[in-house]
């Protein structure tokens, strides 16, 4: 497996992170902009949030496991949580 990007946790068969954000409407403004970037490339996250948090794991179910689109996904997600939570 590649290495992970920034913040991510997991093994071949998953990858996973927390995210973490000031509000309730800026996680939900995360999860509408990563669900765009998810639909373009056909790759679906699985994730829940809490008020303030997002909690994402991905992998390829018809690989069995971790690809170059979860990859991917996980490195356009850490750019807009990056975007989101600037100071």
């Amino acid at each position: 497996m590649d290495a992970l990007p920034e913040g991510w946790t997991g093994d071949a068969a998953r990858i996973r992170r927390s995210f973490r954000f000031a509000s309730f409407p800026e996680a939900i403004a995360f999860m509408v902009e990563v669900a765009f970037h998810a639909e373009a490339a056909n790759h679906h996250p699985e994730w829940r949030n809490v008020y303030d948090r997002v909690e994402v794991e991905l992998t390829t179910h018809d690989a069995g496991g971790v690809t170059a689109k979860d990859l991917e996904l996980a490195a356009k997600m850490n750019a807009v949580h990056a975007r989101l939570t600037r100071a």
